[in-house]
């Protein structure tokens, strides 16, 4: 009898993916449209062009004077991103800088789950 009760949490487990995303772009005075990627497990990447790479753990929830509700994701690098949970409003603050841009957002989007593949120096020979 116990294993049948084991078994049911086992299999739904399985049927709802661990390591799904989400992303949206932003597009925000003073550099290059950013992409925003989520992981269901706290973690959020900020990605731009040339090769930039910032990470995030978790989010601040908090409520502004007028009641509306904010997400406020602390990258790193020190920039931050601040949406009005209510209306999708996007804001930014770049490291170093305590001026609020408005930015434009692409929708969110599911994306694949990504697996990365171990780096074996010995499969690139250095020219």
């Amino acid at each position: 009898m116990k294993p049948l009760l084991i078994a049911p949490g086992l299999l739904s487990c399985q049927v709802t993916p661990a390591w799904s995303e989400t992303q949206f772009q932003i597009t925000c005075p003073g550099r290059p449209t950013m992409t925003i990627s989520r992981a269901n497990y706290g973690l959020s990447t900020l990605t731009w062009p040339q090769h930039y790479f910032q990470i995030a753990a978790g989010q601040q929830r908090t409520r502004l004077q007028d009641g509306d509700k904010v997400a406020i994701t602390r990258f790193r690098n020190g920039d931050q991103l601040i949406v009005n949970q209510g209306s999708e409003e996007t804001f930014f603050v770049y490291r170093d800088s305590d001026r609020l841009l408005p930015c434009s957002r692409s929708e969110t989007r599911d994306v694949d789950q990504l697996s990365l593949e171990p780096y074996d120096d010995r499969d690139h020979p250095s020219s």
